[in-house]
């Protein structure tokens, strides 16, 4: 996977402008995949090395006006830098940091299970996982890890959100009505990713042992905050036009 583009910020008067709305889906589905294959697979070297390689990091914090989003990319980018010289060396350590954080064996420092933070007994395969399991379904999908991982692991919940991303960039495209993917990505911000991914992040912050890690999850809080006020704009717009 290539990191070669950051996701385009839209400006009001951008707003009915097809080529433009398309290419800020665009943008966003390709942020939104490289966070869902990093929580899902880790460091692997291929997008390690394009991470190190291209510029994905600056230009995203570049075109930021959040400060988590901006810190933890020029985190991430700073070792990165620092470790440059011997790669492998530095992944196998990442690679050690994120199962301690998400895989195991043993305590997990980061469940990354939208039901092990919200459901009361702290479980997997609760309500919450189910009703993303729904939520997927209203639009035709289902997890392609069904039966393998709980359908609300938040790597899956970003692929969600990257193929509703492509959905829509492919509707405008084709002449047709983007809204209904779009509203979804609104509903599934606020009803799931917001109300669990803040304290996901805040125990990747207190245990990660890399600034990689602690930067990701700047990163991600940040993107989920700001990506929510575009979309909501973007939602407001449309309907007064």
């Amino acid at each position: 996977m290539a990191c070669h583009r950051p996701a385009l910020k839209l400006r009001k008067g951008d707003i009915m402008e097809k080529e433009l709305l398309a290419e800020w889906h665009q943008g966003r589905e390709l942020v939104y995949t490289f966070l869902a294959r990093i929580y899902q697979e880790g460091p692997a070297r291929d997008l390690l090395a394009a991470l190190a390689g291209e510029e994905f990091l600056v230009e995203l914090a570049a075109s930021s006006q959040n400060e988590d989003l901006i810190t933890g990319c020029r985190q991430m980018q700073a070792e990165l830098e620092a470790r440059r010289q011997d790669l492998e060396a530095y992944r196998q350590e990442l690679q050690g940091d994120y199962n301690r954080l998400f895989v195991g064996p043993g305590h997990l420092e980061a469940p990354p299970w939208e039901s092990v933070y919200r459901s009361k007994e702290h479980l997997l395969f609760g309500e919450e996982t189910l009703a993303v399991r729904e939520f997927y379904r209203s639009f035709g999908l289902e997890s392609r890890k069904k039966n393998q991982e709980p359908d609300d692991h938040l790597g899956l919940e970003l692929e969600f959100m990257a193929r509703l991303c492509r959905e829509a960039a492919a509707s405008i495209q084709s002449g047709g009505d983007a809204d209904r993917f779009l509203a979804g990505q609104g509903r599934f911000l606020e009803e799931h990713l917001e109300q669990w991914v803040p304290a996901l992040t805040a125990d990747i912050q207190r245990a990660a042992r890399t600034d990689f890690f602690r930067g990701l999850a700047l990163f991600t809080r940040g993107w989920l905050a700001e990506d929510r006020v575009e979309v909501e704009m973007v939602l407001e717009e449309r309907q007064k036009g």
